[in-house]
């Protein structure tokens, strides 16, 4: 017999449900940092991986004129960038660009035989391309460029052609930036007006929100992860990086759509005796991003202004314009009513972690590149580096070292790698392998607020901005000049002692039904015939004859 079990029930002995400040922002989101390690120079690796492309690979731009330029770019626009020796930076699937003659153009298009027409989403800018201007930059030695932006679309640029080749390894750090609420109170005052005695008016709040424009300007990745903010911050990257040669090798490296957003390219130049040598190219990496994320936030806050405004009549105004309008009143008769509105301030607590690692070999042209996981580190190493065993092991070891001694935000060291043991049934190692750590986690404490953040990996820096919000807080203050004379100020104490008499009469009438309510539920007859006596309006009643009969007889 089948017991009767419900599908579904409510577990008594559960725990409720916690609601937690500390969870982050949906912007959070991810970058690569770039470390090259100079100590191994040219004579650490193979010829076959110091070579420049040949043409084969590689058209050389001084070969080209403009009409030869242009002819090879609409050419190669019909193959759907798929000639890699004009286009070795754009590495997408061919057919994902294409030309079409027919088109109908753009108003602002003069060209629409030469307009690069996209089958990725329509908001890429990829779609503005011209010929024109690929060949011209093209025949100035630059060579066009398709990367994703940090907000997901594709766009591009134009990078110099490499003039050496410099192979070299390189940690391929990803970090993550992560956003989480901070401290909310009242900052600047934005209005103050005064109010007289029994004056009335309206106000209107408007927010920086109110045009399109002053959106997109008010916007930032800490609380509304836009494509106007999104690009804010790369250019507030770019504009941190102080190395053009770096710039330039970066977006070189990235020759990809699908890459992860470059955060940074910089280089290591220590000894191989050094523990944690790398980190003064993570400090500078992080320096960047803190000041990057500084400079957005302001620029952001900046824009966001609320307008008070008051008037006696205010009109009704449709469009994309945010408007309150309320109306306020001083009731007092005597004092001025003193409004102050402040402006309500949120701060950001963003947290710079490292969250992966990979290595890479990179030689200046994007066709050498080659990026693996640790796992694969000792197959690189034997790809790229000549044969020599002292080397290869210096170079294996030097990498080991640098990841088991990272420092954090703090400059205490932590190991970011371990070594994994495989192990069969009967507890025979099988084999070896380097991988990152599992459930590596970081923990940030606040001083103000003492609350405690945790984020996966190691965290660098810690970045708080402070940003102007929606909301305004009003203080009302009472001013103390009297401003009634003194016929009027005695008007004023009869009303309020006529007003106090009214409410000593009506708390009697209401003590006296509770009394009532309470002798009717005691059932106090005896109680309740005083009372009676009491409240009658013809006074006490006389007593019957026959009680006065008595009475007289007893006399």
């Amino acid at each position: 017999m089948s017991s009767k079990v419900p599908i579904i029930s409510i577990d008594q002995e559960g725990k409720p449900p916690v609601i937690s400040i500390n969870v982050p922002e949906p912007t959070s989101y991810s970058g690569t940092n770039l470390t090259s390690l100079e100590q191994f120079g040219d004579n650490y690796f193979k010829p076959s991986v110091k070579e420049r492309p040949t043409k084969n690979n590689r058209t050389p731009l001084k070969d080209l004129d403009f009409a030869t330029a242009k002819g090879a770019v609409l050419s190669s626009m019909r193959t759907g960038f798929s000639d890699r020796r004009l286009f070795p930076n754009i590495k997408m699937t061919t057919g994902t660009l294409r030309i079409m003659e027919k088109a109908e153009p753009e108003p602002e298009m003069v060209e629409p035989e030469s307009q690069v027409v996209s089958a990725i989403p329509a908001n890429t800018i990829l779609t503005k391309i011209k010929a024109d201007e690929v060949a011209s930059m093209m025949a100035s030695g630059k060579r066009l460029n398709v990367y994703r932006t940090m907000y997901g679309p594709l766009s591009y640029n134009y990078i110099d052609e490499p003039a050496i080749v410099t192979p070299r390894l390189y940690l391929v750090e990803t970090y993550r930036l992560s956003s989480f609420l901070g401290s909310y109170g009242a900052g600047k005052t934005i209005k103050t007006f005064s109010l007289f005695p029994g004056e009335k008016t309206k106000i209107s709040v408007k927010t920086y929100a109110k045009r399109e424009t002053d959106a997109k300007s008010a916007s930032s990745i800490l609380d509304s992860f836009t494509q106007e903010s999104s690009d804010d911050f790369e250019n507030s990257m770019q504009n941190e990086v102080s190395d053009k040669r770096n710039y330039d090798k970066s977006f070189e490296y990235h020759a990809e759509a699908e890459a992860n957003a470059s955060w940074g390219f910089g280089s290591a130049k220590v000894s191989g005796g050094v523990k944690g040598g790398t980190h003064s190219a993570r400090e500078e990496f992080s320096k960047n991003v803190s000041n990057a994320t500084q400079k957005h936030a302001a620029k952001a806050s900046a824009k966001r202004d609320v307008q008070i405004n008051t008037s006696y009549e205010v009109k009704e105004q449709t469009g994309e314009e945010t408007s309150i309008e309320r109306e306020l009143q001083n009731i007092n008769l005597s004092r001025t009513l003193n409004l102050v509105f402040r402006q309500m301030n949120q701060e950001f607590i963003s947290i710079l972690h490292l969250v992966d690692v990979r290595v890479a070999f990179f030689n200046g042209f994007a066709e050498s590149k080659r990026e693996v996981p640790l796992p694969e580190l000792d197959s690189l190493i034997d790809e790229v580096v000549v044969d020599d065993a002292a080397k290869r092991k210096e170079i294996h070891d030097f990498i080991i070292k640098e990841l088991e001694n990272i420092f954090d935000y703090k400059d205490e060291l932590h190991s970011f790698i371990e070594e994994k043991i495989l192990k069969d049934s009967g507890g025979s190692e099988l084999g070896r392998y380097l991988r990152v750590r599992k459930g590596v986690i970081s923990t940030y404490k606040d001083d103000l607020t003492e609350s405690e953040i945790t984020v996966p990996g190691i965290i660098l820096s810690v970045i708080k901005s402070v940003l102007r919000t929606e909301g305004v807080i009003v203080e009302a203050i009472l001013g103390t000049g009297d401003a009634l004379d003194g016929y009027a100020t005695r008007l004023q104490e009869l009303e309020v002692r006529r007003r106090e008499a009214e409410v000593a009469l009506a708390t009697a009438k209401a003590e006296t039904a509770s009394l009532i309510n309470q002798l009717v539920k005691d059932n106090n007859s005896d109680a309740a015939k005083i009372l009676t006596e009491l409240v009658c309006p013809c006074g006490p009643r006389p007593a019957p004859i026959e009680v006065r009969i008595k009475k007289d007889e007893q006399k």
